[in-house]
């Protein structure tokens, strides 16, 4: 990880005046960010004569990163304060968080006091290293609060899970106490709600502080504040020496039942015994089920009340052997390396536990895994997981087939870095290629030659699939533009059709020589989208074959060998008509695609006749473009990925009916799905939900769709309805989310009520957003 620094101090007279700034910056944070910091940092000093308290916060960024500071008073000689602060930049959402709790840095060595010499300081590689630890005055300090252990984790517990919950704020005389309650708090959560449960361990305007746990000191100043916080915010002051009102172990802030499972924590906590937090996440049940915590603590010989042994006796009835549970819970663990997990799948299949509902899940974490790092992942146990269980082989390299898709760099890594071969029998036509583009790009005597021994290679048409044509164009060039030649004999060989459909046209079209550049008879001339190109012939006028590919009219390969016709070749007259140049669509499919509209795509063995066309990959023009624009092909850089982000962008506008967004459910394209999963986190996407009912109504009809669909599809409908859609809706108020639901009514009342029942998710629903956000089956 590299994590910027921050330090924000008085700066004596210079050239830019004097007064509080950053007064040294890890290069390369943006101004914005040091803005925002700025007041999260801010210091003001207490009441005189008490206690000159320590401010460690953890607040959350409006990008949904973090801010991790600790600012501390240094003195009444007119230097004020200093804050250190360290920004962990994953956004919330993006995937599980590693590494110790931001909490666990209180007391650290690392935090600094005065801003260093030497000019910018280095990132850190982790978060501050945790302080010292001394349980003997934690079990203390636990022991002193019990009468408000239950209705803190009750309240805790409603904090991190339910939208507009009350912020608690502790009144303590010491700044350390506040940071053992919100250690306190992160025991008892799942690592991931503990490592964005927002807290300061001081402030002295708690009406102001936007963090979850506020920490103040008593005194004449803070009872006038606490006097003017918002109603319903939850205030515990143990120093009066009574529970707070409404907060005993009856009820909670609004006269809620206190559940079970809050007491029980209460109960672990005051017989020292906190690793059994640990160790009920390898049980099955929701985070917050009070019966097999209440199971472990009967186990482990604490007493319980009724209640508490009721939910145990419960639990225990329904999981008489948990072993076989334990092995599944650990296999939705997010905090579980992926070749761990390939290794529990071994254990599973040797017990003969069933973990079909698991395998999924597991698999897509491992090809993320192998993707991203495959040094790293291809360990051992992923070896031997892929060895002896052929279903995760099979999940795993089809997820892998998909990513090749839209990386093919990174396909060409994953075979550069690992020892993984494809077997003979496996269809897998993204990653035969990026298995053997090194091999093949360096013995070919030019790109032509290198795309058209790719093409074969894969074992898919690209007149039937046209996302191969450009996979093997990314592989064999690159970011690079072709020659003017391998340009022109790619586009006159294969038809400039088929070029518009992978979003490879733009990439060759430009550079290829037009007809009055011609230096020989033979060269090939630069094809335009209207213009019928005759690939056979003008490939023949080339001269002699140069590698075994030379093709004949209406026949396969000329070396004689009896083999079909090359993947890289047009379909022969037996097959079908050719795929007339400058359309979007075969003869057999229709005509011609009229411009102004999508063209016809083609999946697998082709669409079907009849059915509505839905936008192809960089093909088709944009909502809102001029119909004589040009037919959506835009060049995003390298030529090839503009279309697919141009059509990610358009349909994340309004007015797009099902029909045309069909596209996202049955295309399974991995690229285009990224695209959109990235468009829809931008700045732009989230201002129209936080301010357009109609908009936020939209996108939730659209992202709760066609639960059925594909892997990929399932994966992104996952994504954007908890990660881009739900954090929004948490902040908004609920006129909007009103009328939003009556937006959805007029769609049909099921989408209302589906709207309704997933603004509060059920137990099930929560357990799959902390564990890894599991596709639907």
């Amino acid at each position: 990880m590299n994590l910027p620094q921050l330090h924000y101090a008085w700066a004596p007279p210079g050239p830019e005046g004097s007064g509080f700034r950053f007064t040294a910056v890890t290069d390369g944070v943006p101004g914005a960010l040091l803005r925002e910091a700025e007041r999260l940092v801010a210091y003001e000093a207490p009441e005189p004569g008490g206690e000159v308290p320590q401010a460690l916060s953890l607040s959350l960024l409006s990008d949904g990163s973090r801010l991790l500071a600790r600012s501390a008073y240094t003195g009444g000689d007119g230097t004020g304060f200093h804050a250190h602060a360290v920004h962990l930049p994953q956004r919330a959402g993006s995937g599980p968080v590693r590494g110790a709790l931001p909490i666990t840095s209180w007391g650290s060595p690392q935090w600094a006091s005065r801003t260093p010499p030497g000019g910018p300081p280095p990132p850190l590689g982790a978060v501050p290293v945790p302080g010292r630890h001394d349980p003997a005055a934690l079990a203390e300090f636990v022991a002193a609060r019990e009468a408000w252990l239950a209705p803190f984790f009750a309240d805790v517990r409603r904090l991190v899970e339910e939208p507009g919950a009350p912020r608690i704020v502790l009144v303590e005389p010491e700044s350390a106490a506040v940071a053992r309650w919100v250690m306190l708090a992160c025991s008892v959560l799942p690592h991931q709600r503990g490592q964005w449960l927002t807290f300061t361990t001081y402030t002295a305007r708690p009406g102001l502080a936007p963090q979850g746990l506020v920490g103040v000191l008593p005194g004449e100043r803070t009872a006038a504040a606490l006097a003017t916080l918002e109603e319903g915010c939850r205030i515990y002051e143990p120093g009066r020496g009574a529970a707070a009102p409404g907060a005993g172990a009856g009820a909670g802030a609004g006269g809620d039942v206190f559940d079970v499972w809050a007491s029980t924590a209460a109960r672990i906590w005051l017989a020292r015994r906190p690793e059994l937090f640990a160790e009920v996440r390898l049980l099955p049940g929701g985070p917050y089920e009070a019966g097999p915590l209440a199971a472990l603590a009967l186990g482990a010989g604490i007493a319980l009340d009724a209640a508490g042994r009721a939910a145990a006796a419960a639990w225990t009835a329904a999981h008489p052997d948990p072993a076989p549970d334990r092995l599944r819970v650990a296999l939705t663990d997010p905090d579980r390396e992926p070749e761990a997990l390939a290794g529990l799948l071994r254990e599973a299949a040797r017990q003969g536990t069933d973990t079909t509902g698991e395998l999924p899940e597991v698999a897509r974490r491992v090809a993320f895994a192998l993707f991203g790092d495959p040094g790293r992942a291809y360990g051992a146990q992923t070896r031997a997981g892929l060895d002896e269980l052929p279903v995760l082989r099979a999940l795993v390299l089809d997820r892998l087939d998909a990513l090749a898709a839209g990386d093919p760099a990174a396909g060409l890594a994953l075979f550069a870095r690992t020892g993984l071969r494809l077997g003979a029998a496996e269809a897998l036509p993204h990653l035969r290629m990026c298995a053997a583009a090194e091999a093949v790009v360096r013995e070919a005597p030019d790109g032509a030659v290198a795309l058209d021994a790719l093409l074969r290679v894969c074992g898919v048409s690209p007149y039937a699939e046209p996302l191969v044509l450009r996979t093997a164009v990314r592989l064999v060039w690159g970011g690079r533009r072709p020659a003017p030649d391998e340009a022109g004999l790619v586009l006159a060989t294969m038809g400039a059709a088929v070029h518009r459909e992978a979003g490879t046209w733009e990439l060759f079209a430009p550079v290829a020589p037009p007809a009055d550049d011609r230096t020989e008879p033979g060269a090939p001339r630069r094809p335009s989208p209207d213009t019928p190109t005759k690939p056979r012939e003008a490939r023949a006028e080339q001269g002699p074959p140069r590698t075994g590919t030379q093709t004949t009219p209406g026949t396969g390969p000329a070396s004689g060998t009896g083999a079909g016709p090359s993947p890289g070749t047009p379909p022969t007259p037996e097959a079908g008509p050719e795929p007339t140049p400058g359309t979007g669509a075969t003869p057999e499919a229709g005509a011609g695609r009229t411009p102004g509209t999508w063209p016809t795509t083609r999946s697998g063995a082709g669409a079907t006749p009849g059915t509505e066309a839905a936008p192809a990959i960089g093909v088709g023009p944009m909502p809102g473009a001029a119909p004589e624009a040009e037919a959506g092909v835009q060049d995003g850089g390298d030529g090839v990925d503009g279309g697919v982000v141009g059509v990610a962008v358009g349909l994340l506008g309004e007015g797009w009916g099902e029909g045309a967004l069909r596209v996202l459910f049955e295309r399974e394209d991995a690229a285009l799905l990224a695209a959109y999963r990235e468009a829809a986190r931008g700045e732009e996407v989230t201002e129209r939900l936080r301010s357009s009912p109609r908009y936020l109504a939209d996108r939730f009809a659209v992202w709760s769709a066609h639960p059925q669909a594909g892997p990929l599809w399932r994966e992104a409908r996952t994504d954007l309805l908890e990660e881009v859609l739900r954090p929004v809706v948490r902040e908004l108020p609920p006129e909007h989310l009103a009328e939003a639901e009556r937006e959805l009514a007029r769609l049909g009342r099921s989408r209302a009520e589906e709207f309704r029942a997933w603004l509060r998710p059920g137990p099930g629903a929560r357990l799959r957003g902390l564990f890894g956000r599991r596709p639907a089956r």
